[in-house]
């Protein structure tokens, strides 16, 4: 699996409270809240969402390579 072409992707996290509804600016700012003992924010109180948005070149290079690991073996 060495071989597999390395295909390029952006990512997008949202980190949501799921009780308040407040979407952090980042991770930084989310694990203040968890942290902070001024609040009741727990890790089991936040939502993660994640984006990951490819290419069109990324996707045909992806979708070859399943293809190829698709192939009836010899």
């Amino acid at each position: 699996m060495d071989d597999l072409p390395k295909i390029h992707c952006t990512t997008i996290t949202v980190c949501t409270n799921k009780w308040t509804g407040k979407v952090y600016k980042d991770e930084e700012e989310m694990k203040a809240d968890v942290a902070n003992p001024n609040t009741k924010t727990t890790m089991a109180d936040i939502k993660t969402d994640v984006t990951v948005q490819v290419s069109p070149k990324g996707l045909e290079a992806l979708q070859k390579v399943m293809a190829k690991q698709n192939e009836p073996k010899a």
